[in-house]
Formats: structure tokens, C-alpha cells, sequence
């Protein structure tokens, strides 16, 4: 008995074989031959997984998190400054595994608290930044009028200033080189590194003195 080649179930599988030939192989396998019937079976079950392998691909969220860590020069945070809360670092809750939830950090400095949360908006691809600034002497009292500078790499690219509680906010374009700056009168600024604003992480890896 004649068998076909691999090549050829691997076509039969993928219906590109021509009318003649689907007949002549549709036969053989009527036949009975289990030699072709098996290998037939095993490019129909390639296909099978090829056909769902878009359901393991990860979301193309989770691709721009992961991408916007790499490729870039890390921007170094100023020095003085601790991470004292990172709620990545908390459980995620089994409702929300998965989705993309807001982000929220504390820092603080020998002067100040400075709390940030990130919020994605995913529809528009923009990230929405609220934070605050807290004096540690006075009871945790708002730092009003301080000068907050938004900078993408060296670049500066919006800029806004503390209200009476010591809040601001910011919404942007998620990109990967974005970083604040807290300006204390004439001294050096506060910087803080944002990384991986695509999927509204800060990358605890580029925050030096932390």
C-alpha cells in the first residue's frame, strides 16, 4: 500500500492540496490505513494548538509594562530619598488578577512624605498621576506652593505647584523616562524616577538611595 509523506498530510490538514489529491488521500485514509490516519491526526492536532495560541499570548498591557522597562537609561532618584510603601509588593485581591489597578507609593525624605498614585486609562492609553506632599514636622501638615516639574528623560514637559494641602496632579502619555521633580526653594529638587507608566508601575530598580 502507497503512503504519503508528512508533507503531504501537513497540507491535507491545512486544506491546500487540490481537489484530485484531497480525494485520492481521503480514500486512502477510508481505506483503513492507520500509519496515515495517525499522522494525519497529529497535524490536525498542530493546527488545533495553532489555532488557539493567541489565547496565550499575554495582553498587549502587560507586553508595554514589561517593554518599557528595558531600553532606556535609568534616571538616577535623588538621595535622602526611602520607599516606605510599594503596593506592588501587596497581595493583588482575586477580583481584580489580571486588570490593571492603580499603583501607589510612599517616600520620604528627612523633610517630607510624598505620596503618588497612578491610575491607568486604558481606553485612551494615558496615565493619570495624583500626589501629595506632606510636611513631616506639623502634624503631617500640607507643603503648599512647592514647584512640581514633570520631565520626560532631561526634558521638562508640564509643571504645576502643591495647593493648600500639598496635592497635585498631572495626566500624560504613557512613555518610560518619566520622572518629578519637587523643587524645596533653592535647593536641589526631589526627584522621582516613573518608570513602566504603561502599565502605571514605578521600577523600584531605578530609585538609587532608596
Amino acid at each position: 500500500m502507497k503512503h504519503f509523506s508528512e508533507e503531504a498530510w501537513s497540507d491535507f490538514a491545512r486544506k491546500v492540496v487540490s481537489e484530485k489529491e484531497k480525494m485520492e488521500m481521503q480514500a486512502h485514509i477510508d481505506s483503513g490505513c492507520r500509519p496515515c490516519a495517525a499522522t494525519l491526526q497529529v497535524w490536525r492536532n498542530v493546527l488545533a494548538i495553532g489555532e488557539k495560541e493567541h489565547t496565550f499570548a499575554p495582553p498587549d498591557d502587560m507586553v508595554r509594562i514589561v517593554k518599557s522597562q528595558f531600553g532606556f537609561s535609568p534616571i538616577k532618584a535623588s538621595s535622602g530619598v526611602r520607599l516606605l510603601f510599594d503596593s506592588n509588593l501587596q497581595p493583588i485581591a482575586a477580583g481584580i488578577r489580571g486588570s490593571i489597578a492603580a499603583t501607589q507609593f510612599l517616600f520620604e525624605t528627612d523633610e517630607f512624605f510624598i505620596d503618588l498614585r497612578l491610575e491607568p486609562r486604558r481606553e485612551v492609553d494615558r496615565t493619570f498621576l495624583v500626589g501629595q506632599v506632606l510636611k513631616r514636622e506639623g502634624r503631617g501638615q500640607g507643603a503648599q506652593g512647592m514647584s512640581i516639574c514633570l520631565h520626560e528623560g532631561k526634558e521638562p514637559i508640564a509643571q504645576t505647584s502643591t495647593n493648600s494641602l500639598g496635592e497635585f496632579q498631572f495626566e500624560f502619555a504613557e512613555t518610560n523616562q518619566l520622572s518629578i521633580a519637587i523643587k524645596r526653594d533653592v535647593a536641589d529638587p526631589i526627584v522621582l524616577p516613573l518608570y513602566g507608566i504603561a502599565g502605571n508601575l514605578l521600577k523600584r530598580k531605578g530609585l538609587s538611595g532608596i
